[in-house]
């Protein structure tokens, strides 16, 4: 969208590689994630020096105190309507005012800064391999407390679908209440998200789906007509997060698959749990999170005994996915969103270091647990204290306590 809008404005975008930065007058990075940080500043450390100025914007551009030498500008939130106005100021050397973009050196983590919205892009254009791109909708209007997609992005469509220009999902993937209170054809769905293993936890994160609703979605896929997988989505290591949280789940599935009809193929339910973090600018940003790796543990602490396989019953057999981020993982993503001016340094190391990105994820670990204080990185904060206090979006956040 940013690249359309200049280009409709008559500039020439074009793609540059790490040699060819210099030849360029301006360099947009795209950060979609916590994960891209990595992949960028690796790079970034390689590039000749000229007269560039580098832009980054996009998605992931959350806490940007650990990343100010690294840029000249970031963009904060949808990035179409600031492009222009910033680009003209870059060229008459002029500072764009506006609170939703920060100069490195200007930054002031005691100021705010807000995270831009705007309605749907208006224009159609080419992505990927010339595929028309129309965006139809962004945001969600649930209020999860763990998540950045509601409390950063404001909903902008009254019809709550999952659908982009490109793929249509609205007929495969719907939400746990949506399939409760709406009976779709079971058939078609291939995913859904519970995002805690008790109800309690659900709760607890504003994700209002009760034990009974579980039973309900159980009892309607086992008594679908054909079998095929599901992938349940699910997060884990919220704080006061227990054994007894997890076991729940299971007793919820063993208890509805007990009245199910005994099939001889059987619904795959393929658990996909991703360890919890506290994202910036969400009502749980200031909470802990439990240090745990759970990869690889998901189906022993449910009961496996030799395999991911922890239970087989009349209409289900339920595995662990094997997506689960590592521990290490989850330690590089909270150094993007919890880190400071004062891991900078040991960033620079990090991206520097090509052995540290081959390790094994136990190696990584310890390795990070050396050189960052993870204590601090998984801890509770107070509002006052937390690193992306600067942050202002389009609804006021309100800080929960667990």
């Amino acid at each position: 969208m940013v690249g359309d809008a200049l280009e409709r404005a008559g500039y020439h975008i074009d793609y540059a590689g790490q040699n060819t930065v210099d030849q360029y007058d301006l360099i947009l990075v795209s950060i979609t994630s916590d994960c891209d940080w990595w992949a960028y500043i690796k790079e970034r450390l390689q590039w000749p020096k000229g007269n560039y100025k580098i832009i980054v914007g996009g998605a992931g551009v959350l806490n940007v105190r650990p990343f100010l030498p690294f840029t000249d500008i970031f963009m904060l939130g949808r990035g179409e309507e600031l492009i222009l106005p910033l680009v003209r100021n870059i060229e008459n050397n002029t500072v764009f005012e506006n609170p939703s973009v920060i100069y490195s050196d200007q930054f002031d983590p005691d100021s705010n800064y807000m995270i831009a919205q705007s309605d749907n892009y208006p224009f159609s254009f080419k992505i990927g391999r010339d595929k028309d791109y129309t965006e139809t909708e962004q945001g969600c209007p649930n209020k999860c407390f763990f998540c950045g997609y509601t409390w950063q992005r404001r909903h902008t469509t009254s019809n709550f679908v999952y659908r982009d220009g490109l793929i249509d999902l609205s007929d495969k993937y719907f939400t746990m209440m949506d399939i409760i209170k709406n009976k779709p054809d079971i058939n078609k769905i291939r995913t859904t998200a519970m995002d805690g293993f008790s109800e309690r936890l659900r709760y607890m994160v504003n994700k209002k789906i009760s034990n009974g609703n579980l039973d309900c979605f159980f009892k309607m896929v086992g008594n679908s007509e054909k079998a095929h997988q599901i992938k349940l989505y699910n997060l884990a290591n919220y704080p006061t997060e227990t054994q007894e949280d997890w076991l729940e789940f299971k007793t919820i599935l063993s208890n509805a698959d007990d009245t199910n009809p005994k099939r001889d193929k059987q619904f795959g339910l393929i658990l996909h749990t991703t360890p919890f973090r506290s994202m910036p600018a969400t009502p749980a940003a200031c909470w802990s999170m439990q240090y745990k790796n759970i990869r690889g543990q998901v189906s022993k602490r449910l009961g496996a005994k030799k395999n991911s396989v922890f239970f087989k019953g009349n209409s289900f057999f339920a595995v662990e996915s094997m997506g689960t981020d590592s521990l290490s993982s989850v330690i590089l993503s909270n150094i993007v969103w919890r880190g400071t001016e004062k891991d900078t340094p040991n960033i620079i190391k990090l991206c520097n270091t090509p052995k540290f990105w081959r390790s094994s994820a136990t190696i990584k670990q310890k390795t990070l647990e050396k050189y960052f204080d993870v204590d601090t990185l998984f801890g509770e904060f107070t509002p006052d204290e937390l690193p992306t206090k600067y942050l202002q979006t389009y609804t006021k956040i309100k800080f929960k306590k667990v």
